[in-house]
């Protein structure tokens, strides 16, 4: 059994809510512990000022560490699965086909993590940056509906999403403002509050968007041209701590954005990571000899990928018998759409769902959702409630829904429960 399939054994909940009578390649987030959602409360554990009402790692993928650090850093690698690590051998240390992160995993622990519903970056980095779950601070998929501003909204780009081309920022013509957006607080201003220095370190390209002006308050932001450029500011920020305890966030997006183009399983993906992967190594050994343990090295991802193909069925343009009944387009995700559906067209939608894609495709009311806990365990938001829409809908397989009015391109994606989606690493190391 590979390490993939052990930790989808290991990470199946115990109690499926009737709700979701999953498929066999399908995943439920683990808000329990077993998260992504749960590494910020132990960040803050690890640095001294504990997030009250956040749940932190389970006690199992902790052992062995320190109560606290005086430094601890955080790699989120865009898209990084599980899937792919254990696909080309690389969550393991015999055999594996990359000398320096073979290196670095003999001194670390690489444990599964899940992603959160729904599987994708807005929400995930939200976050990250919150410790809430995507049911408490609003952030539910890639375009969201906004109904206090009356518009759908690219919740990466923060731009309107039916403007094309992309306007990135224009959803501040409509009044919103990505500081005081969120419902929660950022974990920027407890840093501060704590005397703990943050940093933010992350392409150059989206220094200063609207969502890092959203969840980057507070917080030093460092970016960054090239891989060299990246590890040599990750090294300063110990250095020149002067005895302050730091946090250090590092996000790297090429693996998302090479795998949307070329698929989750092209061969370039595999040179990509052993580029990075090489560089972190060197980083590691560097600060393993300066170091004195007070270090704590953390490698997660925000989802993984399933690899699509360009499905004129997909295609929500080529069915108009089927868009006749919603209000609006689509929001969400591809791979997991909130319907807005006129009133009294609710049996109709669903019988063009039976009738025309044969069960692929399965509508289940958002209340029911969010009553089971798919976007969290918390109390809901109440613009989460009015961001899910009247409907969820949950694709079979690598099925998808596609409804821009512009050409289908992806041949990756994500946001869904497949467990390629759902499964990502969480390497743990002491410096």
């Amino acid at each position: 059994m590979s390490v993939f399939e052990k930790a989808a054994q290991k990470l199946l909940p115990a109690n499926l809510p009737a709700e979701f009578p999953l498929d066999d390649d399908q995943l439920l987030p683990r808000y329990d512990g077993f998260s992504i959602a749960n590494i910020p409360a132990s960040v803050c554990a690890w640095l001294g000022c504990p997030l009250p009402g956040r749940q932190p790692l389970d006690i199992t993928l902790t052992n062995g560490l320190r109560a606290e650090y005086q430094h601890v850093i955080l790699v989120v690698v865009d898209g990084l699965g599980l899937h792919f690590l254990s696909e080309h051998n690389l969550a393991e240390t015999a055999d594996n086909p990359l000398p320096d992160w073979q290196a670095l995993l003999r001194d670390a622990r690489l444990q599964p993590l899940t992603s959160i519903a729904p599987s994708t970056t807005s929400a995930a980095l939200t976050t990250f940056w919150t410790g809430g779950q995507p049911v408490e601070h609003g952030v539910i998929g890639y375009e969201v509906f906004l109904r206090e501003y009356g518009l759908i909204g690219n919740m990466v780009t923060h731009s309107v999403a039916t403007f094309l081309p992309p306007e990135p920022g224009s959803l501040a013509k409509a009044g919103f403002d990505p500081r005081t957006f969120l419902p929660l607080p950022t974990l920027g201003a407890r840093f501060k509050e704590h005397g703990i220095q943050a940093f933010a370190l992350q392409p150059a390209a989206i220094n200063g968007s609207g969502l890092s002006q959203m969840l980057l308050q507070e917080v030093q932001s460092l970016p960054y041209q090239s891989l060299e450029e990246l590890w040599q500011l990750a090294a300063q920020i110990p250095a020149e701590s002067k005895g302050q305890r730091t946090y250090t966030y590092i996000y790297f997006s090429e693996i998302d954005t090479l795998s949307h183009h070329t698929g989750p399983q092209d061969a370039q993906l595999l040179d990509k990571w052993r580029e990075f992967s090489h560089h972190l190594a060197r980083f590691v050994q560097s600060q393993k000899a300066k170091g004195n343990g007070r270090t704590l090295l953390l490698l997660t991802a925000d989802h993984g990928q399933v690899p699509t193909v360009l499905e004129p069925d997909y295609d929500l343009r080529n069915h108009p018998d089927f868009t006749r009944h919603l209000i609006m387009q689509p929001s969400g995700e591809g791979r997991l759409p909130y319907l807005f559906i006129k009133p009294g067209h609710e049996a109709q939608m669903q019988a063009y769902l039976h009738s025309h894609w044969d069960g692929q495709f399965r509508a289940v009311p958002s209340e029911q959702v969010i009553r089971a806990g798919l976007l969290g365990s918390h109390a809901a938001y109440s613009g989460t409630l009015e961001r899910a829409g009247q409907f969820v809908v949950f694709p079979k397989g690598n099925g998808y829904w596609w409804w821009v009015n512009k050409a289908n391109f992806l041949l990756g994606r994500h946001g869904g429960l497949s467990r390629q989606e759902m499964l990502v690493p969480l390497v743990t190391l002491e410096l």
